[in-house]
């Protein structure tokens, strides 16, 4: 298996790179992402190979999230730091839904958008679930339908697994760790199936990465600054998430009297995720609700979720309630989390949120998963989730022209 598609490669940055100009360098994903592992080793390793270049690196990378976040964060999060190169990496978080190659395409035709010059690059993680496809030949299937779109518009991409799952295959890798491990010396690349070990586990990515790198700058054209490939028509069918983005909610929003606007000054846990959003809205009561007027194809929250969170009763164009749970099997510790609604017609819409009477019973909802530890932390701290809290950062919306 090829671990490396170079197709139109990286002809602005490694120049840049190599006549040792300023490069800004945005790595755009999930949890992957956003740890110490292959974006800093990535970079760490371009700053010895061009001693040079001045080279600044964006950590875009956010925990648990994916594509349809990342298509209406990009401008916020990457293209406002004018960046040569940008690593996209949502295989992983996306799961493979069929919706993971519109999403990805609309974060490339938005880069195209900005500008021709800009580099892009997909890298593909993996999972352990994973490992036996590539054993078998085959790549993952959310890698697949992001292949389409790197075909399109000429995007070169990595297939991480193809080196993990040889070191596996060679019995030099243990994939997970395990009570009755049967190998010492070997290399252990997750302790949960998902996030590779550092620096052991991401140095293997990092190794495919570099190693391709240096392959595709082998490759690249020698006529220097090339201009990027933008069709008139995207591959997926009246795409919308190219117009996707992310807006404060008081600029489309209305509160109910039970809201407050919480800010670094009077709230522990906006200072927590001050990175994220500079205040949150919190209402706590059951009966109060935001309503939102807006034109476009999908509306979503991007909020904080917990131990203490309730549910949203919602409601589209006076149309039939239905319900959108803000706990999750997660929540037994407070974390970032989003949520879209189904796709609308594109046209103007008014949304209700209102925080649902009824409660969750959330220790069912972690015993449903398996998860006894959680489930001890309802027995601990049942007061702490007897509660119907909400808590929104900002609001998602995708707004095609109509």
């Amino acid at each position: 298996m090829e671990e490396l598609f170079p197709r139109r490669g990286l002809p602005n940055v490694i120049p840049k790179l190599e006549n040792g100009e300023t490069v800004t360098i945005a790595y755009f994903g999930g949890s992957n992402t956003r740890s110490q592992g292959y974006r800093v080793m990535t970079g760490d390793w371009l700053r010895g190979r061009y001693p040079h270049a001045d080279i600044r690196s964006v950590n875009a990378g956010i925990d648990g999230t994916g594509s349809d976040l990342g298509c209406a964060r990009l401008e916020t999060d990457v293209l406002r730091h004018q960046p040569d190169l940008v690593f996209v990496e949502f295989v992983g978080n996306d799961g493979g839904v069929p919706e993971s190659k519109a999403r990805i395409e609309g974060i490339v035709r938005q880069i195209r958008k900005r500008s021709l010059y800009i580099d892009i690059l997909f890298v593909y993680t993996l999972k352990e679930r994973d490992v036996a496809l590539f054993q078998s030949g085959e790549y993952q299937k959310g890698a697949l339908m992001q292949e389409e779109v790197a075909d399109y518009y000429g995007i070169p991409s990595i297939h991480l697994g193809v080196a993990v799952s040889q070191l596996v295959s060679e019995g030099k890798l243990i994939f997970t760790a395990r009570a009755d491990q049967s190998n010492p010396e070997a290399v252990i690349f997750t302790h949960d199936s998902v996030h590779p070990t550092i620096p052991e586990g991401h140095q293997i990515y990092t190794d495919t990465i570099t190693r391709a790198f240096e392959k595709i700058s082998e490759l690249r054209d020698p006529q220097g600054r090339l201009e990027h490939h933008l069709p008139r028509y995207p591959l997926v069918p009246a795409n919308p998430w190219e117009y996707a983005s992310i807006l404060p909610l008081d600029r489309l929003a209305f509160f109910s009297e039970g809201w407050s606007y919480m800010t670094t000054d009077d709230f522990d846990l906006v200072r927590e995720y001050n990175w994220l959003f500079p205040g949150l809205w919190r209402a706590v009561d059951p009966g109060e609700a935001i309503t939102v007027q807006f034109e476009g194809t999908h509306i979503g929250l991007f909020d904080i979720g917990g131990p203490d969170s309730g549910r949203l009763k919602v409601s589209v164009d006076g149309g039939e309630a239905f319900l959108i749970d803000r706990f999750t099997p997660y929540n037994d510790h407070n974390r970032n989390q989003y949520v879209f609604l189904p796709e609308l017609p594109n046209g103007k819409h008014m949304v209700r949120f209102e925080i649902d009477h009824e409660k969750t019973d959330k220790a069912s909802v972690f015993e449903a998963n398996g998860n006894e530890r959680s489930m001890e932390h309802v027995r601990q701290h049942p007061a702490w989730y007897d509660k119907t809290v909400i808590q929104l950062g900002k609001l998602l919306v995708v707004q095609p022209p109509l």
